[in-house]
């Protein structure tokens, strides 16, 4: 890897991306090449200032092929990126400990590489414990470039909530060079302002949600009525408590709600890529809603 303090791209050897994989033993990391693309049934030619994303380490009958970029595009490896989050990390004080945690879905075409900060707790409310979380995003498929968001776990059921507008989001595309000064700025900015957070969260528990109000959340959020309905009817994990047990009591806060509802997100849904995608949602229809409360 080159010196980031001088700004030069982050990039390992062979070696030092086996060491990265035999760190996490549990996560599959393709083996991505990129090879030249060819068209034509009989008279075969092959495409000027194209390439294939191929996977040479699917396993099946045909290779995996993530995507096809142009001949400029800098093939970066999650390994990479992977190594680059824990320095980052390592540089980090003043947060306690810092938990790298890098998966990879979508068949390897992505890669979320979460940080955790366990020593970093608040009490949103009684019994109810959050931390910070950075979530940093990646893919060989051509979906994501080198992304980052914020957001928190809540301790007592393992909720993942995004945060939408709060903290400065980053985002760097493969075509330029990869700064390792940049992605921990970022991150320290973020950390810096969590705290902000905290008491936009803690303001939500004194946010009652009237039935009429109800009705008109609903109308922002991006489930289906079948979705709704399992929501409605989900206990809370800790308090055990049900959204239409609660409304008719006029007990219903904003914080309950967006709790119930990172809960289904993070426990119910299946897919992975859905979970996420809800993760910003929520986020982003939560805080428009929070304004009008």
């Amino acid at each position: 890897m080159e010196n980031a303090e001088i700004g030069l791209t982050y990039e390992l050897s062979p070696s030092e991306r086996k060491e990265v994989r035999d760190r996490y033993p549990e996560v599959s990391f393709p083996d991505p090449t990129l090879e030249p693309v060819w068209f034509g049934r009989r008279d075969h030619r092959r495409i000027p200032e194209k390439r294939a994303i191929v996977d040479q380490a699917f396993e099946g009958n045909y290779p995996m092929v993530f995507g096809i970029c142009s001949d400029q595009y800098k093939l970066v490896h999650y390994e990479d990126i992977v190594a680059m989050v824990e320095h980052t990390a390592s540089n980090i004080t003043g947060f306690g400990e810092i938990k790298v945690c890098p998966h990879t879905y979508a068949d390897g075409g992505r890669m979320k590489i979460t940080l955790k900060f366990p020593d970093m707790k608040s009490e949103i409310k009684k019994m109810d414990v959050i931390v910070p979380k950075i979530d940093v995003f990646t893919s060989y498929d051509l979906s994501t470039k080198l992304t980052g968001k914020f957001g928190a776990f809540q301790l007592k059921c393992t909720n993942g909530m995004g945060v939408w507008k709060t903290f400065k989001k980053f985002a760097k595309r493969h075509l330029q060079n990869l700064r390792l000064n940049e992605l921990e700025e970022n991150i320290n900015q973020g950390l810096a302002i969590f705290g902000d957070q905290i008491n936009t969260w803690k303001s939500w528990t004194e946010k009652r949600i009237t039935k009429d109000f109800y009705e008109e959340i609903w109308e922002a959020l991006p489930f289906s009525d079948a979705e709704r309905s399992k929501i409605e009817t989900l206990p809370e994990i800790g308090s055990e408590r049900k959204l239409l047990e609660v409304l008719p009591a006029n007990t219903l806060d904003l914080w309950m709600l967006n709790s119930v509802l990172t809960q289904f997100a993070t426990h119910e849904v299946k897919s992975e890529l859905r979970r996420i995608e809800l993760e910003t949602s929520i986020a982003k229809a939560m805080e428009s809603i929070s304004i009008k409360i």
